[in-house]
């Protein structure tokens, strides 16, 4: 008997193909990328810890960890601070080869680390029409002034708890949430972003 092979798929796989939804005319107001190329981790600092984890994630990455709700990234991993001495952290390209276990080593005795590598579903949102689409949904002030480059946010989007994160000076966002979440948060974006036509394009994987 064959050996059953397990192949990895990403949360949306079953969900929805790449291609055009809603308005068919024109060029895509919306544009869709599944990001399944990511290691991702959390980290919670132990109590009293925050300062220690901050001096450690400098020596091991040279970076300084982001005050408050906001994203720095150098070298393929970028730290988004999500909660009072708590942050999401994601390694792409060569910084994924055994990033959750480097993390580790730099953080024992100071911070919980927890590999969400498929615990999440990560979507990248960008087009002209972008922040029309997010505005039906968001109630977090996106506009680029206020929402500037690296900025972020935990909030609702219809009852589906979701991180928001603009990456870069561009006008490109990323939505993340729970995997088990995926199809409903798919759902919303293409509905809301029907009106303007959405073009979801092949996802990146690791």
């Amino acid at each position: 008997m064959a050996e059953a092979r397990l192949v990895p798929r990403t949360p949306l796989e079953d969900m929805a193909r790449p291609g055009r939804y809603g308005l068919a005319d024109g060029p895509a107001g919306v544009l869709v990328q599944e990001r399944a190329d990511r290691v991702l981790a959390s980290v919670i600092a132990r109590h009293g810890q925050g300062g220690a984890v901050a001096e450690a994630v400098r020596s091991a990455f040279s970076l300084d960890l982001p005050p408050g709700p906001r994203r720095i990234a150098a070298r393929g991993v970028a730290f988004t601070g999500v909660g009072p001495d708590q942050w999401l952290v994601a390694a792409e390209g060569d910084a994924r080869r055994d990033f959750v276990a480097r993390l580790g080593a730099a953080l024992a005795g100071r911070a919980a680390v927890a590999d969400q590598s498929d615990g999440r579903v990560v979507l990248e949102v960008s087009g002209p029409r972008v922040l029309d689409a997010l505005a039906k949904g968001i109630p977090v002030d996106l506009h680029p002034a206020v929402f500037t480059a690296g900025a972020a946010a935990n909030t609702l989007v219809a009852y589906i708890g979701v991180q928001i994160t603009r990456i870069g000076d561009a006008l490109v966002y990323e939505l993340m949430a729970s995997r088990s979440l995926a199809g409903s948060l798919w759902s919303w974006l293409a509905t809301s972003a029907a009106e303007h036509g959405l073009e979801l394009r092949q996802p990146r994987r690791g």
